[in-house]
């Protein structure tokens, strides 16, 4: 594993220019790689799509379903009650059904919501675009990398990871560098 200056680009003609720079200062294409990371939520890491197991506040749902099912039971019910003459025996069984249904979806997208926040120790998610990750095996060569890539790039951070004839076998898009400047 050796560090790697990332820079992050919107525009695939400013990545070129920081390549062409780069080689002019000694850097071979080997030591240099171009990926595209998709937008937070995009990089299809599961089979089925999506970077994580389950969507955030699944686990806070239920609690939420829970609550709003028997709040909306209660209120159905007297609706279903006030219905008795129009529809008859079935009328609070209906509203009873119709009412905590509504109730747990209410309550379980409420409390989804609520606790959709991100963990305050982890940082914040990787910003689409193009990145073009530089091997920098000693400080001199890191000192050129980051100057080339700051002239050129939106974002330039640092990162540990390998990279095999132009290729960055360890990249994890969801797991950003620390960022420089």
């Amino acid at each position: 594993m050796t560090t790697l200056i990332v820079g992050r680009f919107q525009q695939l003609s400013s990545a070129d220019s920081a390549v062409r720079d780069l080689g002019r200062v000694g850097f071979l294409k080997p030591e240099m790689c171009l990926v595209y990371v998709n937008p937070h939520g995009q990089h299809a890491i599961h089979p089925v799509g999506g970077d994580l197991d389950e969507s955030p506040g699944t686990h806070e749902a239920s609690s939420g379903a829970m609550t709003g099912a028997a709040g909306g039971l209660g209120a159905g019910t007297l609706v279903g009650v006030a219905t008795l003459p129009a529809l008859g025996p079935v009328g609070p069984l209906l509203g009873a059904a119709v009412g905590a249904y509504a109730g747990a979806l209410v309550g379980a997208l409420k409390n989804m919501d609520e606790n959709e926040t991100q963990e305050p120790d982890s940082p914040p998610p990787r910003e689409p675009g193009m990145l073009l990750a530089v091997a920098a095996d000693a400080p001199a060569r890191r000192d050129s990398a980051i100057e080339i890539l700051s002239e050129y790039a939106d974002e330039v951070e640092e990162v540990d990871g390998t990279l095999r004839d132009g290729d960055w076998v360890d990249f994890d898009p969801l797991q950003p560098g620390r960022t420089i400047g």
